[in-house]
């Protein structure tokens, strides 16, 4: 039997089998076998409690349905001029069970539906394994954040010195934001777990189809309210995929620093060798492949996202190729680069090494503590913060024409400066000016809410920590909760296998 039917009276043309249907029906087993075959076991069960089938056809498909999954792709033919995963799937199954009992699994649905649920089943999978490694990340840099809370490197606005913060307070950074991606992925995980199937085509279907069971056997949280919405939208995989482009955007902020930082002029940090390429005609290079990595892997990310939706644009409001299965070829594409980036965002984060005395020497050289000076002169001069600005502007500014660094700074310097600036003078001793520009001294004396001072760092680290647990703990729960939906699901499959009767000695 065709499954092109009576409508169709040719032949499918060549150039469509391979270049439309070998392709799609490729990606489809490699991603969508698994869960097909809980779908259909899913949809088998609900018939046969309906009374849409007989339990003796319920026992017939249960039994070819759990060969298959047995088997797995090597049950299928994988003919493209069968189209798609599903008919070569249904194929099969015909070939087990027979037409009468293989056709009539496919009561009250459709393709369309069918493929809205896989496409649901893989994001809601692909959010709970993104996450678990955003969420290891997000330790590592607790972790180190902790160890180099007392690091003092020289922090930066513009790519120019700024002031004085920790390495640990730096790593800190990353993790506040990551937590944010962890809270947006769980947000998604909520909004897509929701079942498509029994939608149908488009409009559903006369069969008195019992959708919420066939959602929670699938370990769906509930049914999607609209049958055309249900098979039209992929809209969570815009905002997965602008998740995606957000993560890539951070690390690639990320990457840069590090690339920037670990260069020979400014030497703040390294790597060990396992994470470095090498030259093939310089022998003294050492290459930051894995940063270079990440910062083209975020462009890629960023196309495949542009791609999505420019795919997507314009298509109608149903079911079509542009519009629920083309858009998507890039976005799992996208996804599945953003988990690898994810693991060499570990491995960086995991293996960078501070040069904590390069870090410490730049910090007092490089004038980061000027705004420290202008609040001393502030807060024991009586001048305004404008005029103190003025002041420590001056003295940089001489400072640098004279090839002085910050820490040659005199009492005389800073009183002649003030007398210049402000038309006063108010002596300050070399012992206050020396501790104002001080980075370390600086860095714990920057006490308001979230900034790099060790208490606030243990205090940030601890929240987050706290947070990331119970973070933890929610994709824990959900992995198990499909686990044992799946295990259940098959449980309940192999109950509707008949019983072999017993030989009679």
């Amino acid at each position: 039997m065709s499954i092109r039917g009576e409508r169709l009276g040719q032949k499918m043309a060549a150039e469509v089998r391979d270049l439309i249907y070998q392709p799609r029906l490729q990606r489809e087993i490699a991603t969508g076998l698994e869960h097909m075959h809980l779908v259909n076991q899913a949809h088998l069960l609900m018939l046969e409690r309906r009374g849409l089938i007989s339990r003796n056809a319920a026992g017939i498909l249960a039994q070819g349905l759990l060969e298959l999954e047995r088997l797995g792709p090597a049950a299928l033919s994988n003919d493209p001029s069968l189209e798609d995963l599903y008919f070569n799937y249904e194929t099969a199954l015909i070939s087990q069970v027979g037409v009468e009992a293989g056709g009539s699994l496919h009561i009250g649905r459709s393709r369309n539906d069918i493929g809205a649920t896989i496409d649901r089943m893989r994001a809601r999978r692909h959010v709970l394994d993104l996450m678990a490694k955003v969420n290891d990340v997000r330790q590592t840099l607790l972790d180190q954040a902790q160890r180099y809370a007392t690091t003092v490197m020289p922090g930066y606005t513009h790519l120019q010195p700024s002031q004085p913060i920790t390495f640990g307070f730096y790593l800190l950074g990353p993790a506040t934001a990551l937590a944010r991606e962890a809270k947006r992925l769980l947000c998604e995980y909520d909004r897509l777990n929701v079942s498509p199937l029994g939608a149908g085509a488009m409009a559903g279907t006369s069969f008195p189809i019992d959708r919420a069971l066939t959602a929670d056997l699938l370990g769906f949280a509930g049914v999607t309210d609209h049958s055309q919405d249900a098979v039209a939208s992929r809209d969570y995989m815009i905002s997965l995929g602008a998740i995606a482009v957000s993560l890539a955007i951070l690390w690639s902020r990320i990457a840069q620093d590090f690339y920037v930082w670990s260069t020979a002029e400014f030497g703040l940090i390294d790597f060990p060798d396992a994470v470095a390429g090498v030259s093939s005609i310089m022998p003294q290079k050492k290459n930051p492949v894995v940063i270079e990595a990440l910062k083209a892997n975020s462009g890629e990310i960023i196309g495949g996202f542009t791609a999505m939706i420019a795919t997507m644009r314009a298509s109608h409001f149903t079911h079509s190729i542009d519009a629920t299965r083309s858009s998507l070829n890039g976005a799992w594409t996208l996804i599945d680069l953003c988990h690898s980036s994810i693991t060499l965002l570990h491995l960086l984060v995991r293996t960078v090494i501070p040069r904590e005395e390069r870090m410490l020497t730049l910090s007092a050289a490089n004038f980061s503590t000027m705004t420290d000076l202008a609040d001393l002169i502030t807060n024991r001069c009586g001048l305004s913060f404008r005029e103190a600005h003025h002041v420590a502007g001056l003295l940089a500014r001489r400072a640098i024409l004279e090839n002085k660094s910050a820490r040659e700074l005199t009492a005389e310097m800073v009183n002649d400066a003030m007398l210049e600036t402000a038309r006063r003078s108010v002596p300050l001793d070399r012992e206050e000016i020396s501790q104002s520009l001080d980075p370390a001294i600086s860095v714990e004396r920057r006490i308001s809410t979230g900034g790099p001072t060790a208490r606030e760092i243990a205090r940030m680290i601890a929240e987050q920590s706290a947070q990331l647990d119970m973070d933890g703990r929610t994709i824990t729960q959900a992995s198990e909760a499909l686990s044992a939906k799946s295990d259940a699901l098959r449980r309940a499959i192999r109950g509707l296998v008949p019983s072999p009767i017993p030989v009679r000695s």
